[in-house]
């Protein structure tokens, strides 16, 4: 789960992006992020961090699911506690070191996969990068997506082209989970509430362009004072209509 800047409390300086970088990914921000530091976020001590992990766990509508990808799985605590709920699991992340972290994490857990790539351009490389890796391979399409703390570090237009993705790539009956942090990033143009209001439009605009196609509803929506977290589906049933309770 990347997320917002200043990750520790101390005093070290954190390098900022450049003003190309708050267009594009940036490499050399998270490099400056994860140098000598396994956690920079804090994900395995902080009560914030944990508790919001078991927030997001426990929002998912279905208890197992069988194709997941996480888009931005930084240093794997969160993927370590996917893995369990899911019979194939992709995590994703453009940063080397947070991949080898992530990979030492899930080292015990054979369906469970990482793999190095810049958000939007990996997504649609996919199938070509994962040719070269076990059979086990989660490929398209899914029936979990998780996007977590990630695309306030995109451009406006790079997050469009990651719904256009989600449109095509989310299965039938599908989960979508989005979670990102509320306030400003310093050098960043995005951040939560404005990620998330994009995503609502966007749905909106599918949903009332495709009036007689099964798109995406609302599901789940939890506004934190600190992060806000939206669950959709591409589905019309809620989890008790699926458990036939209405």
């Amino acid at each position: 789960m990347n997320h917002k800047t200043n990750p520790t409390n101390d005093s070290s300086p954190t390098s900022s992006p450049t003003d190309s970088d708050c267009h594009s990914y940036s490499e050399s921000y998270f490099d400056a992020l994860y140098q000598d530091n396994t956690d920079p976020w804090q994900y395995q001590t902080r009560w914030y961090e944990g508790r919001k992990r078991d927030m997001c766990l426990a929002v998912l509508p279905q208890a197992e699911y069988s194709r997941a990808i996480e888009l931005g799985c930084g240093n794997g605590v969160f993927s370590e506690l996917l893995a369990q709920r899911c019979q194939s699991l992709l995590s994703i992340d453009g940063n080397k070191q947070a991949v080898q972290l992530a990979k030492q994490r899930l080292a015990q857990s054979p369906h469970a996969q990482v793999l190095q790539g810049v958000i939007p351009e990996v997504l649609f490389t996919i199938d070509n990068k994962l040719n070269s890796h076990k059979p086990l391979a989660t490929k398209p399409p899914y029936d979990l997506i998780i996007i977590s703390e990630i695309l306030y570090y995109l451009a406006a237009d790079d997050i469009d082209r990651v719904i256009a993705w989600i449109e095509q790539n989310l299965a039938t009956g599908g989960t979508l989970l989005c979670c990102h942090w509320r306030y400003d990033i310093e050098g960043f143009q995005m951040n939560g509430e404005k990620v998330h209001q994009r995503l609502y439009q966007a749905f909106n605009q599918i949903k009332q362009a495709n009036t007689h196609a099964l798109t995406f509803t609302h599901q789940s929506k939890v506004v934190d004072s600190d992060f806000l977290l939206d669950i959709w589906q591409k589905s019309s049933n809620t989890v008790a209509m699926s458990e036939n309770l209405v």
